[in-house]
């Protein structure tokens, strides 16, 4: 960074903040991170674990680890407890003053100042602040971080748990009728880590719509779904009993339609987002003009080209969407000034020193993702699909092709493919997955021409209305999850079927409302006429072929129990089942990748997400990976071009501390096959060897290499003997995890915290020989299982535990390995208090 490097203001120091600083930190930029705590992080910092004995994905443990690299980068500036106080255009810019009295000037401004949780006290009869045991979910949060929930219950070892959903979310009568996107998942994972805490808790979810969105959303739902009570419908008013103290709800009871009380012991409120308590202010300063919801969301808020908002500031969205928004807006400020790769590269004709870029995937995404990589000025190969003709030049088709093999690393690939009968390879250094799940037509085992799948009905009612029957039903959820791209289709084209005079049904055991407008679409179908039914299982409908069409029998979900509903249409829309063909496993094995739970391309690991992978270069897109509609594609490759634009493809020298002793080697090829990074390669005559820019240094090959032939500078085995001590115990803390908990945790005496890059660099010759040397006990904290970066580093940590325990005469009380998240600091004091 030089003296006229450019400056970059960024309010607000959340997730969305911190990403902008990260990125615009790899450039030649004085990054200024305007925080108005005392500390980054915002709200995430407060967030709870929600981990059980795996990582449910909220993310919530990976702003610990951003705040301490952000504070790190060389030219990134935090100001704390500071906010912004005027801002003035001048000819270079912005010159901004803060209250404190410092002056900076700047180039372009990021607004990212998150958003405000709901205050329940607006809804009166919820009665917030008389009630005591009414909580919202940060309170909640807070409760489960300090471990003091069951104090909180006061020991009560089994109580009755509400949740309320959509608390100042959906919400006409306050002018919020949009939805926060993220409550219900809050919402499950907080019962899910309800019932870890309190097995014999009774919990009871009260919704309006549960919105199953996202990865592995689905199956996380299903499983939950079979432990609490879901009902329909959410509670006008919270009494209480005086009697006992416990908490009144009055609700329906289903089987007669009567009036029923429910009490409970806690009441959790799930609050909805509100736009920052200060947004106002702070458009006011800068100079733009937030929508009537105090977002920049809609058309009409009001921007300047300078001057970008990132993350909950700009819409509702949930952690790892606010880390990924934050990244776009830096990538997009890096080309407003002519420092990104991409602004490089479009300047230049085809064929310069950028990276070449490879896209598998037959279809429509993968040619989307590979034209705008091509459009952004990279040589571009598309594997598996014919693509459109390429105004840029910069884009190749490799047709038919069946890819055999991929060798190298990022920068460095190596594409071995079969095509037109020949072999063939292709060099890259990047590689993105955009493979497409199977559409399958959704049969209801009643062959008619009257059946419809949502695409063909859309095309119809747009084009030629006069050619669909008069009485229609969208039928979703049946016989297939339901999609959010065929909710919101089902949510246009109703509208288009009342406006071409046509009678419209949606039968739905939930309906998705996603994107800012998805409330006010089904706000504006609903007044246009459109009839709205739910169903509560998909077994309790029953069809019939009619003459015209066809009858649907099914138990209405606001009805009594024992009453059933007939519905006869003309024309039954039925949306496809989307299925993870059996060809995933194989295509992700090629990538040295795992697929999801539910087989789809990508792991749900957080700290890989949204769009990357354990392989430094290979990136996903599209729906192959996760629930995404066109919207979602453009945001997606927007993400993956931000990486291009500051990724360092030359491979310089990285210092890793890991390095392979040629003479020691035996050529077992051990740390080839177990490295999760695909950053050990082989050589012409096999030997291997680490590409020190693919490392990420987790030292699994350190840990596991028979012959004792990888060295590691900084955590030798002899470094760690050292640290053991006569009758103190060792705690092993990952750097990412249990070491950011331990330092705020405050830990005894007695105790040595050392830090390691990953629970798989102690090995068992570690945990004996610590044990000779004297050590009372050896504790192991890393990440839970589907967290640890390098995917299975605990697990091999766990698993190298309980082979030491196994030995005869070994007291299982002094080698204890536990995963602790970086946002647990009572936990990991909790077990070192034990030591």
């Amino acid at each position: 960074m030089n003296k006229t490097s450019p400056g970059v203001l960024i309010i607000g120091g959340g997730v969305a903040g911190m990403a902008a600083a990260q990125v615009l930190s790899e450039f030649d930029v004085s990054v200024h991170v305007v925080e108005k705590q005392g500390r980054l992080g915002g709200h995430s910092v407060m967030w709870a674990c929600m981990a059980t004995e795996s990582c449910v994905n909220c993310g919530a443990c990976l702003s610990f680890e951003m705040a301490e690299n952000v504070i790190g980068r060389q030219n990134v500036t935090p100001h704390f407890n500071a906010s912004v106080l005027k801002v003035k255009p001048s000819e270079n810019g912005f010159d901004v003053t803060l209250e404190d009295g410092k002056t900076l000037q700047v180039k372009k401004i990021i607004t990212a100042t998150g958003f405000s949780p709901f205050d329940p006290k607006q809804i009166a009869s919820y009665h917030t602040d008389t009630l005591k045991n009414v909580i919202t979910t940060t309170k909640l949060n807070a409760l489960l971080q300090e471990e003091g929930i069951g104090e909180f219950l006061e020991g009560n070892p089994a109580p009755e748990i509400a949740f309320i959903q959509c608390v100042g979310s959906r919400n006409r009568k306050i002018g919020n009728d949009y939805c926060s996107q993220v409550c219900c998942k809050v919402a499950m994972r907080h019962a899910n880590k309800l019932l870890h805490v309190i097995p014999k808790a009774h919990i009871t979810i009260f919704y309006m719509d549960l919105q199953i969105i996202g990865k592995e959303t689905r199956s996380f739902y299903q499983g939950l779904a079979k432990k609490v009570d879901l009902v329909q419908g959410v509670p006008a008013e919270i009494l209480e009993n005086t009697e006992n103290g416990k908490l009144r709800i009055v609700t329906e009871n289903r089987s007669d339609m009567t009036r029923v009380v429910r009490e409970y012991d806690m009441i959790v409120l799930s609050v909805g987002m509100e736009p920052s308590a200060n947004i106002y202010n702070t458009a006011d300063i800068v100079g733009i003009s937030p929508n009537p919801w105090g977002f920049f969301n809609s058309g009409d808020a009001s921007l300047s080209a300078d001057i970008h908002v990132a993350g909950c500031a700009r819409t509702p969205g949930d952690i790892l969407s606010s880390m990924q928004d934050g990244r776009i807006v830096a990538g997009r400020v890096a080309d407003d000034l002519g420092l990104g790769r991409s602004a490089a590269a479009k300047t230049r004709s085809s064929g310069g020193n950028d990276p070449a870029v490879a896209v598998f995937g037959e279809g429509g995404q993968a040619v989307a993702t590979a034209a705008t990589i091509a459009a952004n000025g990279y040589k571009t190969f598309l594997f598996g699909t014919d693509a459109p003709p390429d105004k840029s030049g910069n884009l190749k088709t490799i047709g038919d092709a069946r890819i055999l093999q991929i060798s190298g690393t990022a920068g460095n690939f190596k594409i071995y493919h079969e095509s037109g009968g020949k072999r063939h390879a292709v060099s890259c250094g990047v590689i993105i997955s955009a493979d497409e799940p199977d559409l399958v037509e959704n049969d209801p085992g009643i062959p008619s021409e009257n059946i419809l799948d949502a695409e063909a009905f859309s095309s119809i009612i747009s084009g030629s209305p006069d050619k669909i029957p008069g009485d229609i039903v969208i039928l979703l959820d049946y016989g297939a999850p339901e999609y959010k791209k065929w909710a919101r289709m089902a949510l246009k084209d109703s509208r288009k079927a009342k406006a071409a005079g046509k009678n419209i049904s949606i039968l739905a055991n939930k309906m998705l409302v996603h994107k800012p407008d998805g409330q006010r679409l089904y706000d504006a179908a609903r007044k246009s006429g459109v009839s709205f039914l739910r169903y509560e299982h998909p077994g309790d409908i029953r069809m019939e072929k009619t003459e015209n069409g066809f009858s649907l029998t099914f138990k209405e979900a606001t009805m009594p129990a024992d009453m059933e509903v007939h519905l006869d249409c003309d024309c039954l829309v039925l949306p496809p089942k989307l299925s993870a063909p059996t060809d995933f496993r194989e295509k992700a094995a090629i990538l040295r990748q795992k697929t999801d739970r539910e087989g789809f391309l990508q792991s749900p690991n957080a700290r890989h997400r949204l769009t990357g992978s354990t392989r430094k270069g290979i990136f996903f897109a599209g729906t192959g990976h996760d629930e995404i509609d066109t919207d979602d594609l453009k945001v997606e490759i927007d993400d993956i071009l931000t990486f291009l634009k500051t990724g360092a493809f030359d491979l310089p020298a990285v210092v890793t501390g890991v390095e392979i002793n040629e003479k020691m080697c035996a050529k077992c090829l051990t740390c080839y096959r177990i490295c999760p990074h695909g950053a050990i390669i082989l050589t012409e005559n096999m030997k291997p060897r680490i590409v020190p820019d693919a490392c990420f240094s987790c030292h699994l090959c350190v840990a596991n290499c028979p012959a004792h032939a990888i060295d590691s500078e900084a955590f030798a085995n002899d470094a760690f003997f050292e640290m053991a001590q006569k009758d103190q115990a060792v705690v092993f803390a990952c750097e990412r995890s249990a070491y950011l908990a331990a330092e705020r945790a405050g830990l005894p005496e007695g105790v040595r915290l050392v830090k390691i890059p990953c629970a798989c660099r102690i090995n068992i010759d570690v945990i004996l020989k610590s044990l000779l040397k004297g050590a009372s006990k050896i504790i192991i904290a890393g990440c839970y299982d589907g967290n640890c970066r390098s995917m299975e580093g605990a697990q091999e940590a766990a698993r190298g535990v309980r082979q030491v325990l196994r030995i005869p005469g070994m007291d299982e009380s002094r080698v204890v390995f536990s995963p602790v998240a970086a946002n647990e600091p009572a936990k990991i004091k909790r077990i070192v208090s034990k030591a």
